[in-house]
């Protein structure tokens, strides 16, 4: 199994996540509470808590993408 050395820093600001070009180790956040295994418990933690911190494999942010909403907007239909 291959372990992730590197994290982005992710920062959440009203919904919207973004990597802020910081990296660090994983020994520096691997006991961290902000610290995620996926994409989709960044979304999961960014949701829970708000705005904030947080730190994901350098190879797991989706390619191409500065940004990625948490929240998607509602739809009405009439």
């Amino acid at each position: 199994m291959v372990v992730n050395r590197a994290f982005d820093e992710i920062r959440v600001l009203e919904g919207v996540a973004e990597r802020t070009g910081m990296q660090f180790e994983r020994d520096t956040v691997r006991r961290s509470d902000a610290c995620c295994r996926s994409m989709t418990e960044l979304i999961r933690k960014g949701r829970a808590s708000g705005d904030g911190y947080f730190y994901l494999p350098l190879d797991l942010w989706p390619a191409g993408t500065e940004r990625v909403a948490l929240h998607k907007q509602w739809v009405v239909q009439s």
